[in-house]
């Protein structure tokens, strides 16, 4: 059936009636008095059980009103008598279903409630689409008078009335949406247009303000100041000025040039080159040292400077000169100077009052390197600048509306709630340590600085938090650096100490070594010597290379002693073997090392040189292979390793920190290089032992990196550049 109407109607045309059906808004399911008035009417008119007012959909008929059926039913149309009457012009009439071969195998004639008879009507738009049908319906077959017929018809005419009706009432209420929506529209222009002229009197106001301080300056100033146009007309002066060429006030100077004053030519010619020289460079010429020679001929000297005016586009209007006698007191230079100074800041004044009006508000927040928060009279945060999105991790979505307490740490917020209390009392507010949490869970120190601004009725409070993570970090790092530098003047002292009696002691034993040698030597070719004797000769040459074992071991300990010991010059810069500083460290961990891990060591061959400070980089390996047998923690040597490697390649060398321990948990590892954190237990540790080391190998222009796998271990990486002299 839909195939066949899309032949017949065309594909455009349902495509058009569709629109129509969708414009007149009749699909909604509300009910609709009217409409059902009709459809009952219909029913008993024709003396029918069903009546039905329905719409036709592209694939659904919806009952919009009906009689003798359930409100709200959908039907297919495919098979639909009420498709058959929306494909032709006039009525449909069926009076025996059954009797008529079209509708011979349709499913609707049979079965409890059959359709037997059926008459309808299709139902046009203005346009003469067909969208709709007024149709009857019976359970046995009968017929229709012609009055009834017509009767139908006129019902049909009837809801087509009805939809242009409620076509006109939509258009009308999309009218009224429109004009309400310009009204509003109107209503926000104009709060907008009185913001304005508020605004632009505001600025009226200060303009007139800075007019009438500059007018009292100038009046008032021991100078003479005068300013003219481009075609040397005089715009305004002072008393000074008006006096100096023999005129009682200003008013008798504006308007007139220097031609009218009875100038010799030549000076006219002098100012008039100076003004448009001004002008035209948009520079100003100070300190200019000229004669002048008024009505009366008596002639004096004046140093005379002149500066551009600019309009609000930058373009220079006019230009402003200032001068003073210095006939009689051309040595007091001095004073001229704060003159001129004066002036300078007096033009810059006149120069900037336009700009100053327009862009007094726009400069706060944004131009602070501090963070700062703008809360209102609850404490919540209205704005926050560039620096605190960056300082706490959050972005200006994530603070809005936030309660500015909410950003402390649970055991801080009483702190910082008392503070914003007398915040709103006393006008003021100063935290010196106050702690904010980022949004990855951190911590930052802050000093808070807090003061009131008013905006009108509103309340505003102003925080400006002042990070002091990396002063505490420098803080520490000072501490850190005080105590290396203590550890190593000790630890010079101590390997000294201990140095001099070990080598006694290692020079006796080799001497016995010697003589043991000599005598095992003289008594070997003796006959039938007791057993005993000859067991206790072999324990005492094995003891005796144990002492020599445990002396070499006390060597090699002081020896990384005094590597540590050269952090007493952290800055000193040197070429550095980096085997030798790593088999220090080596040798001073070993205590802790060997109940812990097994060690194994992947030194390459001819490793280069690299620039740096021994005493820093033993710092550097110490801390990462204590931190390696802390992660190891508890465990045996034959459950852990510690495996240290080093390799080159054209431009750097790399060291390989490796542990089997248990490894740094995944969202810790964008932070482990961030000072103070950690993630040992409370107590255990600083925070600054790998912030430090990063540092120190950045300054040496080096990188380091890490890698980790909970459960497995950790590999810190460092990469330092090769001294130019080994590349080359």
């Amino acid at each position: 059936m839909l195939q066949r109407w899309t032949q017949v109607g065309g594909q455009n045309e349902e495509e058009e009636r569709l629109r129509a059906l969708r414009r007149y808004g009749l699909l909604n399911e509300e009910p609709d008095p009217e409409c059902d008035a009709i459809v009952r009417l219909a029913a008993e008119l024709c003396e029918v059980p069903i009546a039905i007012f329905a719409l036709v959909d592209r694939e659904r008929l919806h009952f919009k009103a009906e009689v003798g059926l359930s409100r709200g039913l959908q039907a297919a149309r495919t098979d639909s008598f009420c498709g058959r009457v929306i494909e032709q012009d006039g009525l449909f009439l069926v009076e025996d279903t059954q009797a008529d071969p079209r509708f011979r195998d349709n499913p609707r004639i049979r079965g409890e409630m059959p359709i037997r008879f059926f008459a309808g009507t299709p139902l046009r738009t203005e346009e003469g689409l067909r969208i709709g049908v007024l149709c009857i319906i019976d359970h046995v077959p009968r017929g229709l008078s012609p009055l009834q017929l017509r009767t139908l018809e006129h019902l049909g005419r009837q809801l087509e009335t009805q939809f242009r009706l409620r076509l006109q009432l939509l258009e009308a209420q999309e009218r009224n949406a429109e004009l309400e929506e310009n009204r509003s529209r109107l209503c926000a222009l104009n709060a907008s247009l009185q913001d304005e002229i508020q605004e632009r009197h505001r600025v009226e106001r200060d303009l007139r303000a800075q007019g009438e301080v500059l007018s009292r300056v100038l009046d008032h100033i021991p100078h003479s100041v005068f300013w003219k146009d481009r075609e040397g007309v005089f715009l305004g002066c002072n008393d000074a000025f008006a006096h100096q060429l023999g005129r009682a006030s200003p008013r008798d100077i504006i308007g007139r040039t220097d031609h009218d004053f009875g100038l010799p030519p030549e000076q006219l010619e002098a100012y008039r080159q100076d003004d448009l020289e001004v002008m035209d460079s948009g520079l100003p010429k100070l300190n200019i040292e000229e004669p002048f020679r008024g009505s009366q001929g008596a002639e004096r000297w004046l140093l005379t400077s002149k500066v551009p005016l600019r309009d609000s586009e930058g373009k220079v209007w006019s230009v402003l000169g200032i001068f003073a006698d210095i006939t009689e007191r051309r040595h007091e230079e001095a004073e001229l100077h704060q003159a001129l100074s004066k002036v300078k800041v007096y033009a810059a004044r006149l120069e900037a009052l336009v700009y100053e009006a327009r862009a007094r508000t726009r400069r706060l927040m944004e131009a602070s390197l501090d963070s700062v928060f703008v809360l209102d009279a609850e404490g919540r945060v209205l704005e926050a600048n560039t620096v605190a999105q960056r300082l706490l991790g959050l972005d200006s979505q994530q603070l809005l509306e936030r309660p500015f307490e909410l950003l402390a740490p649970e055991p801080a917020r009483p702190a910082l709630r008392g503070a914003l209390g007398e915040l709103r009392t006393r006008g003021t507010m100063h935290l010196d340590d106050q702690e904010l949490t980022t949004g990855s869970g951190s911590r930052r120190a802050v000093q808070l600085l807090g003061s009131i601004q008013d905006e009108g009725e509103a309340l505003r409070l102003l925080i400006v938090a002042h990070d002091l993570t990396e002063r505490r970090r420098l803080e520490q790092q000072s501490i850190q650096n005080d105590r290396m530098a203590a550890m190593g003047v000790l630890a010079a002292g101590i390997a000294h100490e201990i140095n001099n009696p070990t080598a006694y002691v290692i020079s006796n034993l080799d001497f016995l070594r010697q003589w043991w040698d000599e005598l095992e030597t003289y008594l070997k070719p003796q006959p039938s010597l007791p057993a005993s004797l000859q067991q206790g000769l072999a324990e005492a040459r094995q003891l005796l290379a144990d002492c020599i074992d445990g002396c070499a071991r006390i060597q090699d300990i002081v020896r990384g002693m005094r590597h540590l010991s050269h952090q007493g010059q952290p800055e000193e810069q040197a070429l550095v073997d980096l085997h030798a500083v790593l088999e220090s460290v080596l040798s001073i961990a070993q205590g802790e090392l060997k109940h812990t891990a097994r060690l194994e060591k992947g030194f390459a061959p001819n490793l280069p040189l690299v620039l740096g400070s021994e005493g820093r980089l033993g710092q550097v390996f110490l801390n990462l292979i204590v931190n390696a047998i802390q992660a190891m923690r508890p465990g045996s040597p034959r459950d852990n390793l510690l495996r240290i490697r080093t390799r080159a390649d054209e431009r750097q060398v790399r060291i390989d920190v490796e542990d089997t321990g248990h490894g740094i948990p995944k969202e810790a590892l964008p932070h482990i290089f961030d000072p103070f954190f950690t993630t040992k237990p409370a107590g255990v540790g600083t925070g600054l032992g790998l912030s430090i080391s990063y540092a120190i190998i950045q300054k040496m222009g080096g990188e380091m990196r890490v890698e980790s796998q909970v459960g497995q271990g950790t590999t810190f990486s460092l990469l330092l550049p090769i001294h130019d002299a080994d590349v080359r």
